[in-house]
Parts: C-alpha cells; sequence; structure tokens
C-alpha cells in the first residue's frame, strides 16, 4: 500500500506542476491581447473590471506556483504529510489553472474559442487536470482525513 501512495503522489504532484503552465501561457495571451485590442475606443486593459481580473489571475498563479513548490519540496524529503501537500497542491494548483484558463477565454471573447488562439486547448487541458490522478473531489476527501481523521494537532500537519 504504501508503494501506491508513493507512486498516486508523484502523479499528483505531476499533474499538479503540469497546471501552472497552461495557466501561465493563458495569462500571457490575454496580456497581449488586452494591451491590442480596443473597445469604446481605447485599449482593453484600460478598464479596471479587466485589470483586476489580470490582478487575480496572477495572484492566483503564483500563489499555485509556490503550493506545487511545497509539495514537491515536502515529497522529495519524504516528510510525513506529503500526501496531504501532494492532494492539497493538486487540488488548489488545478482548480487554480482551470479558473485562469477560463477566465483567459472570456478576455478574448469569441476570439478565444477560435483555432487562431490555442486557449480552447488550455481549458480543455486544464479541466482534465482537475480529473487525472484522482479527481478534486478525491483530493478533498485526502485533505480531510488529514485534517480530521488522523488524530494530529494542525501544527503537525503544517
Amino acid at each position: 500500500m504504501g508503494l501506491y501512495i508513493d507512486e498516486a503522489d508523484g502523479g499528483r504532484i505531476n499533474i499538479a506542476s503540469c497546471s501552472p503552465g497552461a495557466a501561465r501561457a493563458a495569462l500571457d495571451q490575454s496580456l497581449g491581447y488586452v494591451g491590442g485590442r480596443r473597445q469604446f475606443g481605447k485599449p482593453l486593459a484600460g478598464f479596471q473590471a479587466l485589470q483586476f481580473k489580470l490582478a487575480d489571475m496572477l495572484t492566483q498563479l503564483t500563489a499555485s506556483r509556490q503550493m506545487v513548490l511545497l509539495a514537491a519540496d515536502r515529497l522529495d524529503r519524504g516528510h510525513p504529510q506529503a500526501s496531504l501537500y501532494c492532494a492539497m497542491a493538486t487540488c488548489f494548483a488545478t482548480d487554480q489553472s482551470f479558473e485562469i484558463c477560463n477566465e483567459a477565454l472570456q478576455l478574448h471573447g469569441g476570439d478565444g474559442y477560435l483555432n487562431d488562439y490555442p486557449l480552447e486547448r488550455w481549458v480543455r487541458d486544464s479541466r482534465v487536470h482537475q480529473i487525472l490522478e484522482g479527481t478534486n473531489e478525491i483530493m478533498r476527501v485526502i485533505i480531510a482525513r488529514h485534517l480530521l481523521e488522523k488524530g494530529g494537532t494542525l501544527e503537525q500537519l503544517l
């Protein structure tokens, strides 16, 4: 059973580490698009609501990357809570990646669905990451078990 858990953790951290890449590409694509596209006489980048979306996307991306790095470090070091960290990183990074890619698609409007932009592929790819190596609902079960059933304290988990 221990070998399976180790292999599952490796697969999960792999999926978690792929997700920020798609999100980063989608954010980068969006920055170019909103900087060049004009509506109502000004660039889309001039609209505060879109600026807030971009700010949130960068924040989500940065947090995801840091969580993946922390989980990978815990896994590499054989930390007793490595499985917990892998589950949290997988759940968080894949959810945030899908949200970032989906927001990027929204920022592109109808153009986002065209094959001229790779956004539609990034949305599909980031969505399947929420399913591979155990669905995010399963990741939440793992997290909850560590939190509630392991008999440890919050300090031991963190």
